[in-house]
């Protein structure tokens, strides 16, 4: 074996456990009792420095926390979805008719601007408004805030997919009479494919594990499993346990999307756009 190969493997050792040192920790943590977790020296191998148990679990199971992740699901999808449909269709307009007035540089960078604008920046504005409209911790508030504010992702990405569909292929399209919408459903989506699975993985990633618009726009009625995380004290003392069983199971999500996706990430990454 060649010194070469010998640096690799342990500088791809050296990096896995960076990258999964701190995920392990977390599973460990929360088959821990509360003491166990402040134990010096740390236990961190179950079985010989610790019995595993499920209470952490169990208190998760059997409160509201559970729900929590139900509506992280409810609010992720249905503002992916928007997100999706909205941008698509901005897209399509970016990418097919450039000389259409305000369909220039100037106007994309405005429309990315909102995305790159920090969420501290616009959290104020965004919740007086809703409690101006006196929807302030509704479903409908958080979903549309997240929607709005992944439609620039959306449209970034996806155009740059749009592009590399011939136009000549929606002209052969118009001429055997296809309206937008036929072209759209039967020519455009499917030829995305790869393009609107990365968007659709992404867009949803980035909303499951939003927290700051969870908290201030919801979080008393409506509250996710980010949002929820907070509340986990009881007087001076902080649940390290019960936050690992919380963070282990929101992991699982992710992960799967991850998995199933992973092709069409790894190539949207890599800039197979």
């Amino acid at each position: 074996m060649s010194w070469k190969k010998i640096l690799g493997l342990i500088g791809l050792a050296i990096y896995g456990l960076w990258a999964l040192g701190p995920y392990y920790l977390t599973v460990i943590t929360s088959f821990k009792k509360l003491t166990d977790v402040f134990s010096i020296p740390p236990k961190i191998i179950p079985y010989v420095d610790f019995t595993p148990t499920l209470e952490a679990y169990e208190r998760v199971f059997t409160t509201r926390a559970i729900w929590t992740f139900v509506t992280s699901l409810i609010v992720a999808s249905a503002g992916t979805i928007i997100a999706i449909v909205v941008g698509l269709l901005a897209a399509y307009g970016f990418s097919r008719f450039p000389k259409a007035p305000m369909n220039d540089e100037r106007s994309f960078f405005i429309l990315l601007t909102l995305r790159m604008l920090p969420p501290f920046a616009v959290v104020l504005p965004i919740v007086t408004y809703w409690v101006f409209l006196g929807l302030i911790d509704t479903y409908l508030a958080l979903i549309w805030t997240y929607a709005i504010f992944s439609v620039p992702l959306a449209v970034w990405l996806i155009k740059g997919f749009v592009d590399e569909i011939p136009k000549s292929i929606e002209d052969a399209a118009m001429a055997d009479g296809y309206g937008f919408g036929a072209r759209l459903r039967k020519i455009v989506i499917p030829l995305l494919g790869a393009g609107l699975a990365a968007t659709v993985a992404l867009t949803w990633l980035f909303l499951w594990n939003e927290f700051l618009f969870a908290l201030k726009v919801a979080g008393g009625k409506v509250v996710t499993y980010t949002a929820y995380l907070p509340q986990l004290r009881l007087g001076q003392r902080t649940l390290w346990n019960v936050y690992g069983a919380m963070g282990t199971l929101g992991s699982i999500p992710p992960l799967l999307i991850l998995i199933i996706f992973r092709r069409y990430i790894i190539r949207l990454y890599l800039g197979g756009r």
